[in-house]
C-alpha cells in the first residue's frame, strides 16, 4: 500500500522499492531453477508463468533505463498478482473455487460472444443515427457516436448502466426530439441487460 502511494506522488523511492522485488523474484526464480534442474523447473506451469513475468519486467526495467519511457510495458506488472493462485495448490477449498469459476467461464463464452456482437450491432446503429451530431455549444461530449472506437465505448457505457441516461439526452437534444435518442437509448439498454442477466 505504501508503495502504491509513493508511485501516485511522485517518490523517488519506488523505484528503488521496484529493483528490490524484482532482485527478489529473480534470486527466487534462479534458486529453483538451480534446484530442481532446468527440464524439471520448465515443467511446471506456474514456474513458466513466473519465468515469463520476471523476463518481461526485466526488459521493462532496462528498457526504461535505456530509453526513459515504460514502452508500455507497465500493464505486465499486474500480471504479478495471478502468482497468488500459487496458493491454490496447497489450499482445497480455494482450488475447488478456482476450478468452479474456470468450469462456468467455459460454458459462458458464447453468451459473451452474442453480447459483443450485440454491441457491435449497437455501436453501428448509433454511428448511422447520431454520427457527427453530438456537436453542442458547449463542445462536444467524450460520449458519442463520431468514431468507431468511441462508439463502442459509448454502447458500453450504456450496457454497464454508467449515465446511459445522458446519452439518451444527448440524442434527444441532437435529433430535436424524442423519438430516435429514446427509443434508440432504452431499446440499447433493455437488450444488452436482458443479455447481461
Amino acid at each position: 500500500m505504501v508503495l502504491l502511494v509513493c508511485y501516485s506522488f511522485g517518490v523517488p523511492q519506488y523505484h528503488y522499492a521496484e529493483y528490490v522485488f524484482l532482485g527478489l523474484f529473480m534470486s527466487e526464480m534462479f534458486i529453483k531453477m538451480y534446484a530442481l534442474g532446468p527440464r524439471i523447473y520448465f515443467e511446471s506451469s506456474f514456474n513458466r508463468f513466473d519465468c515469463v513475468v520476471i523476463s518481461g519486467s526485466i526488459f521493462e526495467v532496462i528498457w526504461s533505463e535505456v530509453k526513459g519511457g515504460s514502452f508500455g510495458l507497465s500493464v505486465l506488472r499486474a500480471l504479478r498478482l495471478l502468482r497468488i493462485f500459487k496458493v491454490t495448490k496447497y489450499w482445497s477449498s480455494l482450488r475447488n473455487l478456482v476450478i468452479s469459476l474456470l468450469n462456468s467461464m467455459r460454458s459462458i463464452i458464447s453468451l459473451l460472444f452474442l453480447l459483443f456482437l450485440f454491441i457491435l450491432i449497437f455501436a453501428l446503429l448509433g454511428m448511422q443515427l447520431f454520427g457527427g451530431q453530438f456537436n453542442f455549444t458547449g463542445g462536444t461530449p467524450e460520449t458519442n457516436f463520431n468514431t468507431f472506437p468511441i462508439a463502442l465505448l459509448t454502447v458500453f457505457q450504456i450496457l454497464t448502466g454508467e449515465d446511459w441516461n445522458e446519452v439518451m439526452y444527448q440524442g434527444i437534444i441532437s435529433q430535436g426530439g424524442a423519438k430516435r435518442g429514446m427509443i434508440y437509448s432504452v431499446s440499447s439498454f433493455l437488450k444488452q441487460e436482458f443479455i447481461t442477466l
